[in-house]
C-alpha cells in the first residue's frame, strides 16, 4: 500500500474546501507575523502572558480548522479510514523497493535532525549555565522564552495545538488531495514540505529550512514507509516538540547572560624612570 490510494475521491465540494485550507496556510504566516509584532508593541494585561495570548489565538484557529476538516470529510465522495490516517501502523509494500527506501530515508533524516537540535540545545544550555552565550545566539531571542511556569504551560499548549493543526490540515486534507491530483506522493511531500517551511517565515533562514526538511521527511515516512496511520506523525512531531519544550523548561528561571564579545587588542606603552616612553625592539623611536 502506497499513497495515493484509489479509495479516496474528494469530489468538487471537498476539493474547494481543500483549496481554501491551502490558501489559508499560505496567507496565515505573514498575517500572524504582523499580529505578533503588534502584540509586542502592546502592553498585555497583568493577568496574561504573551504565550497565553498566543495559545488562545491558536486554539480559535484550531477550532476553525476542525470545522473545515469535518466539512471536507462530510462532502467527500469516497473516503476510507486509511485515507485520513485512521489505520493501524503497518509497513508499506516492499515493491517498488525504491519507494520503501525513500520512506526509510525520510525517517533517518527526521531522527537525525531531531538529534542535531537536541545536541545544539544541550550546548546552549551549558553555555547559559556557565554565564556566557555563543556569538551566534541572540540574547533577545532567549529573553522571549518563558520565564515562569505559567508561561511554560501556555507554550506547551501552543505546541500541542501546532501538532493537532498540522495533522488535521496537512495529513488529513492537503496531502491526500495533492497526492491524488498529481499521482505522486513524493511530489506532494516536497510541495507540502516547502509549505511547512513557509509557516516560519520571518524567523530566520535556518528555521525555515529545518522545518521544511522535517515536514518533507515526516510526510515521506507517512506516505511511503508506514502509510495510513496518524500515530506515525504524532510520534515524530511529538518527539521534536518535546526536545524544544524540554530546552525551554531547562532555561526557565535561569539568568540570560550577555553575548560574549572578543576583546580588542590593547597597546601597552612602557615608561622609564623619568616617565618617557621606552622604545620597544623592532620599532622606530616613539614620537615625543
Amino acid at each position: 500500500m502506497h499513497f495515493p490510494l484509489p479509495t479516496f475521491v474528494p469530489g468538487p465540494v471537498a476539493t474547494v474546501i481543500a483549496l481554501i485550507l491551502f490558501a489559508y496556510y499560505v496567507a496565515a504566516p505573514p498575517l500572524l507575523r504582523s499580529w505578533r509584532a503588534r502584540q509586542k508593541r502592546r502592553l498585555a494585561p497583568k493577568d496574561r502572558t504573551p504565550y497565553a495570548t498566543g495559545f488562545r489565538h491558536a486554539a480559535w484557529c484550531l477550532l476553525a480548522e476542525v470545522l473545515a476538516v469535518m466539512a471536507f470529510l462530510g462532502t467527500a465522495r469516497s473516503v476510507s479510514p486509511v485515507d485520513i490516517g485512521w489505520a493501524p501502523v503497518v509497513l508499506a509494500d516492499p515493491e517498488p523497493l525504491g519507494l520503501l527506501l525513500v520512506g526509510a530515508g525520510g525517517l533517518a533524516v527526521f531522527v537525525l535532525l531531531v538529534v542535531t537540535v537536541a545536541r545544539s540545545n544541550l550546548k546552549l544550555l551549558q553555555h547559559v549555565r556557565s554565564g556566557e552565550l555563543p556569538p551566534q545566539v541572540s540574547r533577545e531571542e532567549l529573553l522571549e522564552l518563558p520565564r515562569e511556569r505559567r508561561e511554560l504551560g501556555a507554550m506547551a499548549g501552543g505546541y500541542a495545538v501546532v501538532v493537532l493543526s498540522h495533522l488535521l490540515v496537512v495529513y488529513t486534507v492537503l496531502f491526500p488531495v495533492l497526492a491524488q491530483a498529481t499521482d505522486s506522493a513524493l511530489f506532494a511531500a516536497l510541495a507540502l514540505g516547502l509549505l511547512g517551511g513557509w509557516q516560519y517565515v520571518g524567523r530566520g533562514g535556518g528555521m525555515i529550512w529545518m522545518m521544511a526538511m522535517l515536514t518533507t521527511a515526516g510526510l515521506l515516512v507517512y506516505a511511503l514507509l508506514l502509510p495510513g496511520s496518524l500515530l506515525v506523525p504524532v510520534l515524530l512531531w511529538g518527539g521534536f516538540w518535546t526536545v524544544v519544550l524540554g530546552t525551554a523548561r531547562a532555561l526557565t528561571g535561569l539568568p540570560i547572560p550577555q553575548n560574549s564579545r572578543p576583546l580588542h587588542p590593547v597597546e601597552v606603552t612602557m615608561l622609564d624612570a623619568d616617565g618617557n616612553p621606552v622604545e620597544r625592539p623592532g620599532q622606530g623611536a616613539l614620537d615625543r
